[in-house]
C-alpha cells in the first residue's frame, strides 16, 4: 500500500484526504487569491477554475493564509529562546529574592519579544505567553507545540443538535450532518511523515501485530483506498491511532505511556474532531484503538471513560443497525464495508466486557446481541475480500462449529457477559445478607450451565491453539506468528488464537472464585455477624468443592500455557504480537495460585506461581499493564509473608 500525505495548504488540508464531490457548487465570495489580485472568480468548490490553472492554493474564507513551515520553525526558535531566558530569569530570582525587591527579580520583559505572524485555524499554533504569576512571582508560558489540549474547532460547529433533541424532527426535515469544519493539525501531520516511522511504517506494523488478534480495519478496503478517499481528518486520526498501538512505548525513556506526546496528541486531536461534530466509521475505529492503548497501559480512568465514549458514539451513528447507520454513514455498498461497521459494534462490546472483569461494574453498552445477530465472519475472508466464503453465523451456533479468532473472540465476551451477570446477582445477594433461597436443583443447574459453557469453550480454544503452534511450528521456515492461507482451511496466527485462549481461563476463575471463598462476596463483615452464616446446604458444599478444583485445574493449566508464551515472545518482534487482553488471565491464575499457596503451602504450586509471574513480567516489557499487574502481585506477596510470619 503506498500512501502519500501532500499538504496542499500548509500544515492543513491534505491531497490524501481530499474527497471526490458531486456537481460542483459556488462558493458564497471569491477566494483570497482573487480577490488580492482583483481578478474575476467563477467561486467554483473546491478550488476557482484560475487556482487551478495557476497550481496555487484555493481559500475561500475570510482568515489569512496559514504559516508556512519556515515560519513554524521562527516560532519554534522564538518560544525556546522565551524559555531559556524565562528559566535563567526565574533561577536569577530565586537566587536574589528578597521582601523589597516585589518578588519578580530580573525576569525579561516578555512583551518586548515581537509577537508570531497571525494563525488560522488551520493548524495547532504555539501558544501566547501567560502573564499569570505563581506564588514566586515568575511568569508561565505554554511551551506545548500543539497549543492547549481543548482547541476550538475551525468556525462555529453547525452540527444539527436536532439529533439529540428531537430525533424525529431531524428524521422529518431531512436534515443533514455536515463535514466537519476541522483540518489535520500540525503536529498530526508532523507525526504521521516524519522519518522514522512513516505512515507507511504504522500501518504495516499494524496489520502486522495489532490486526491478526484484533481485526476491526479492512486491510482490502485500505489498500485499494477506498477508505481514503472516503475520509477527511478523521482518516488522520485513524493512522494516528494505529501509530499508537502498533509500536510499543520507549520504558527506557522514563516517560509514562499516559505522558507520552503519541498518546497525548491522539486525545487532542480525537477531542477536536469532537467538538467539531465528525460522526464517522474511521473516527470510531481511532476511538477503539486508542481505547485499547489505554487497556494495554492501564490509563485509567482514561480507558474506563473511553469504552464508554465509544459506547455513546455508536449510539449516535446506529450500530449495529445497518438502516440506522446508514443515515449518519451513508448506505453500505459492499459486504466488505458492512461486515467493518459490524466488527466494530464487536469491538466495543469486547472491550467493555473484558473492562469490567476486574470491577464487576455496569456494562457501558448494556444490551446483549440478539439471538438473530451475526458473528464475525471468517478473518481471512475479510480481509481478502472474498464474499463467498462469508459464510454468516449467529450468535447461537454451537460451539464447537468452528471459527476464526475474532468471532472466537466475540462468543467468549458473550460467555463473559453471563457470567459477571451471574456473579453480580451473587454479590448483591451476599450484600445485603440474604442467602439462596432457591430450588437447590435450579440453582445447581444454573451454574453447571455455565461451566459447561466454559469447559467446551476452553477445550476448543485450546485445541486450536495447539494445532495452530503444531502447524507453523512444521512449516519449514515458519515461526509461531506466521500463518498459511494453503489448504481449506485457514491456519491463523498463533497470537491470534491465543487471545480466547486467555479469555476462558479469566471466565472460568471469575465463576469458580464466587464459589470458592462464598463469604468474600460480602465485601466485608456480613450485615448478618461473620458467625450468622446459617450451614451450608449440601448443594452448597458440593459448588465449593467443584469451584476449588476448577481454581487449581485452571491455574495450573494456565502455568503451561505461561511456559509456551515464553517459547514464543523471546523476540521482540514477536512480543510486539501478544494482546494485552492475555494480560488478565495470567494474573487471575496468579491471584488464585497465591490463594492455593497460602492454603496449602504446596511446592508446586508455588513454582507454578513463579512461571506464571516471570510471563506476565516478559509481557510488561510490550504492555505497561502487565508491570502494573506485578505491582499488585506484590499485594499478595506481603499477605503471605504475614502468614508465614505467624505460623
Amino acid at each position: 500500500m503506498s500512501l502519500s500525505l501532500l499538504p496542499s495548504d500548509g500544515y492543513g488540508r491534505m491531497d490524501v484526504f481530499m474527497t471526490a464531490s458531486g456537481p460542483a457548487s459556488k462558493a458564497a465570495q471569491a477566494c483570497i487569491s482573487c480577490r488580492k489580485q482583483k481578478r474575476k472568480c467563477d467561486k467554483t468548490l473546491p478550488m476557482c477554475a484560475l487556482c487551478a490553472r495557476m497550481g496555487r492554493q484555493c481559500d475561500y474564507t475570510d482568515t489569512p493564509a496559514p504559516p508556512t513551515a519556515d515560519d513554524l520553525a521562527v516560532l519554534q526558535a522564538r518560544l525556546a529562546d522565551l524559555e531559556n531566558r524565562l528559566s535563567a530569569a526565574n533561577a536569577n530570582a530565586t537566587n536574589s529574592h528578597s521582601p523589597g525587591t516585589g518578588g519578580t527579580g530580573s525576569s525579561p520583559d516578555v512583551n518586548m519579544e515581537p509577537s508570531p505572524p497571525a494563525s488560522t485555524n488551520t493548524i495547532a499554533a504555539p501558544s501566547e505567553t501567560d502573564h499569570s504569576t505563581t506564588g514566586s512571582g515568575s511568569t508561565r508560558i505554554n511551551s506545548w507545540l500543539g497549543g492547549p489540549l481543548w482547541t476550538a474547532p475551525q468556525g462555529a460547529s453547525n452540527f444539527p443538535s436536532a439529533i439529540f433533541l428531537d430525533i424525529d424532527c431531524f428524521k422529518w426535515a431531512g436534515m443533514h450532518i455536515p463535514k466537519p469544519n476541522v483540518h489535520v493539525p500540525a503536529e498530526v501531520f508532523a507525526i504521521l511523515t516524519n522519518a522514522p516511522t512513516t505512515i507507511q511504517d504504522a500501518t504495516a506494523s499494524y496489520f502486522d501485530s495489532i490486526h491478526p488478534w484484533f481485526p476491526i480495519i479492512s486491510k482490502k478496503r485500505m489498500s485499494i483506498g477506498t477508505s481514503l478517499q472516503e475520509g477527511g481528518p478523521d482518516i488522520a486520526m485513524l493512522f494516528l491511532a494505529m501509530k499508537l498501538v502498533a509500536f510499543p512505548s520507549n520504558h527506557a525513556t522514563g516517560i509514562p505511556p499516559a505522558q507520552d506526546p503519541l498518546y497525548m496528541s491522539s486525545k487532542r486531536f480525537l477531542s477536536l474532531l469532537e467538538a467539531s461534530g465528525c460522526l464517522s466509521l474511521a473516527h470510531l475505529q481511532a476511538k477503539i484503538l486508542v481505547t485499547i492503548y489505554e487497556l494495554g497501559h492501564a490509563i485509567y480512568p482514561s480507558a474506563w471513560m473511553s469504552i464508554g465514549s465509544c459506547a455513546r458514539y455508536m449510539d449516535i451513528i446506529g450500530l449495529p443497525s445497518f438502516k440506522e447507520s446508514s443515515t449518519f454513514l451513508g448506505s453500505v455498498t459492499t459486504w466488505t464495508e458492512m461486515e467493518e461497521r459490524r466488527r466494530c459494534w464487536w469491538a466495543v462490546y469486547i472491550l467493555d466486557r473484558i473492562l469490567c472483569l476486574g470491577n464487576k461494574k455496569r456494562f457501558a453498552l448494556p444490551e446483549e446481541p440478539d439471538d438473530h445477530f451475526l458473528l464475525p465472519v471468517d478473518d481471512d475472508a475479510w480481509d481478502n475480500g472474498d464474499p463467498a466464503r462469508s459464510l454468516q453465523m449467529g450468535v447461537q451456533t454451537a460451539l464447537e462449529q468452528p471459527q476464526g479468532p475474532f468471532a472466537r473472540l466475540a462468543q467468549g465476551a458473550i460467555m463473559i457477559s453471563n457470567i459477571l451477570t451471574h456473579c453480580r446477582d451473587r454479590i448483591a445477594m451476599f450484600r445485603k445478607g440474604q442467602v439462596d433461597t432457591s430450588d437447590p436443583e435450579q440453582a445447581i443447574a444454573r451454574v453447571q450451565s455455565l461451566l459447561d459453557t466454559i469447559n467446551t469453550y476452553t477445550e476448543i480454544t485450546s485445541s486450536e491453539l495447539l494445532q495452530t503452534a503444531t502447524t507453523n511450528n512444521n512449516n519449514s521456515g515458519s515461526s509461531p506468528d506466521s500463518s498459511s492461507s494453503q489448504g481449506p482451511a485457514k491456519q491463523y496466527s498463533y497470537f491470534a488464537r491465543l487471545t480466547p485462549r486467555c479469555l476462558a481461563t479469566s471466565a472460568a476463575i471469575l465463576l469458580y472464585d464466587a464459589y470458592a471463598c462464598p463469604e468474600n462476596l460480602c465485601d466485608g463483615p456480613s450485615p448478618l455477624g461473620s458467625d450468622s452464616f446459617p450451614p451450608k446446604q449440601p448443594f452448597q458444599l458440593q459448588m465449593q468443592v467443584t469451584a476449588v478444583k476448577g481454581l487449581r485445574t485452571s491455574s495450573l493449566a494456565m502455568r503451561e500455557l505461561s511456559l509456551e508464551m515464553l517459547d514464543n515472545v523471546l523476540l521482540p518482534s514477536a512480543q510486539q504480537k501478544i494482546s494485552p487482553l492475555c494480560l488478565d488471565g495470567l494474573y487471575c491464575a496468579v491471584a488464585s495460585l497465591h490463594w492455593l499457596f497460602k492454603e496449602g503451602g504446596e511446592q508446586c504450586i508455588g513454582e507454578a506461581l513463579a512461571d506464571v509471574r516471570t510471563c506476565m513480567g516478559r509481557l510488561g516489557m510490550r504492555w505497561s499493564l502487565g508491570r502494573v499487574y506485578g505491582e499488585l502481585m506484590g499485594f499478595h506477596d506481603v499477605t503471605i509473608g504475614m502468614a508465614l510470619r505467624s505460623l
